[in-house]
């Protein structure tokens, strides 16, 4: 029995994973536009039963790390990227997991030290901090900053960041239904109950127990940059899977990870965080604007793409340059992907069409004739509604009307032939 053949025998509907799902170890922390564990896991294991052979796994947009986790809990070797530093701790520390033998006493230690009076620490400070965090609230969180800084067991530190993060959204004075960095109403503000250091210790002592045990062998490669800088750094055909979900358009006006991201990482000392350009985080939109598509391109001839120009010829000219800057930084990630992956290795794409100028842009369309055109085979596609993602209802302005989000995705399983031409 084909891969296809075992996804298609489930019913309509399963694999939207409607209701609650034990999301285990994901519910550390929340973060924007989250895979769906319980079905990536369920998705991956028909792969692997299919193609046994697999040993690794990429993903390149790898975000809080659903994808890899998941792998690895299967055992595949890890490997990802993404662009946003708190993505990178957050999966870090979901994979790299914490020293058992050390947390306790380490909660202990750090709650000693909050709730000590007259525990000395530094007030912490950034550019804007008063616009975005009440001061009694500055002091809690510096006084957290502080103790996090003084744990010499750097996984355990790590761990310790992550569960800051709830907490710091939560508290900050951004609205929370956007991802972007909006101002609540100043009565909102006033209103909120300083619970800091309760719901900070609740999470150390909650969510531990789901992680691994740290082991200083469990290699564990991530990198912080645009996905093509780092394949292009990676030897040909060394990838046997790559499993993601890649952006669905420019991050400023689908889900702004960055701005969602930014106050987080300000708060959390960069000797925790893996290395990476400074300039990612200048200000509140660097990580957006170095994402897919935020940089404006020109093209001056066609795509060799009939459905691709055919939907700019629909939409507004004022709308076409965000449409190429996406789709050229998009098509280049997809060469870089079909370099780096093994002949027979399989790609497993979760994608959504989204709507520009009211037209909906073909993304599964264009993923499906850019791989056909390198001789792939589509082993299976599904579809699914999206009932569990974060997000929000609502992800842009257009002429002072709100844009509804997508509700439906696509799951798109390729597989890399061996000879090349057309694939008929």
């Amino acid at each position: 029995m084909d891969l296809n053949t075992h996804i298609m025998k489930k019913n309509i509907g399963y694999w939207d994973f409607n209701g609650k799902q034990d999301r285990g170890i994901h519910n550390i922390c929340v973060y924007p536009a989250t895979m769906v564990p319980n079905m990536q896991k369920e998705l991956i294991k028909m792969i692997l039963h299919e193609n046994p052979q697999i040993n690794n796994v990429l993903d390149p947009f790898h975000g809080s790390g659903v994808t890899l986790v998941e792998s690895a809990s299967l055992g595949l070797t890890p490997k990802g990227i993404d662009i946003n530093p708190l993505a990178n701790l957050i999966t870090r520390v979901k994979l790299q997991g914490i020293n058992k033998k050390k947390i306790k006493r380490a909660i202990k230690n750090i709650e000693e030290k909050i709730i000590d009076e007259e525990y000395p620490y530094e007030t912490h400070s950034f550019r804007n901090i008063s616009k975005w965090y009440r001061e009694d609230l500055i002091k809690s969180f510096s006084k957290i900053r502080s103790a996090i800084g003084e744990e010499k067991c750097a996984n355990i530190r790590k761990y310790f960041w992550v569960c800051l993060i709830d907490p710091l959204k939560k508290y900050s004075n951004t609205r929370s239904s956007t991802f972007k960095l909006h101002i609540k109403e100043e009565t909102d503000i006033s209103s909120m109950e300083n619970k800091v250091f309760d719901i900070f210790l609740e999470n150390i002592k909650k969510y531990h127990d789901l992680l691994p045990e740290f082991k200083k062998e469990r290699k564990i490669e991530l990198s912080i940059d645009n996905s093509v800088n780092t394949l292009e750094k990676m030897e040909n055909e060394s990838i046997d899977f790559i499993c993601t979900s890649p952006p669905y358009g420019d991050n400023s006006t689908t889900v702004t990870y960055g701005q969602f991201s930014i106050l987080p990482i300000y708060w959390i000392d960069n000797r925790d965080l893996d290395k990476f350009d400074l300039e990612l985080i200048q200000n509140f939109s660097s990580i957006d604007s170095s994402s897919l598509g935020g940089k404006k391109k020109k093209v001056t001839e066609n795509f060799e793409s009939d459905i691709l120009n055919k939907y700019l010829d629909s939409i507004s000219e004022n709308k076409r340059s965000k449409i190429v800057s996406f789709m050229i930084d998009y098509f280049n990630v997809l060469d870089k992907l079909n370099c780096i992956l093994k002949n027979n290795g399989i790609i497993m794409m979760t994608v959504g069409n989204r709507r520009v100028d009211n037209r909906i842009l073909p993304l599964t369309e264009l993923s499906e004739e850019f791989f056909f055109k390198l001789n792939y085979s589509l082993e299976a596609k599904l579809t699914r509604n999206i009932h569990s993602k974060r997000m929000p209802k609502k992800v842009s302005r257009v002429d002072s009307s709100s844009v509804e989000s997508m509700n439906i995705e696509y799951v798109l399983i390729f597989r890399k032939n061996e000879s090349e031409g057309a694939n008929k």
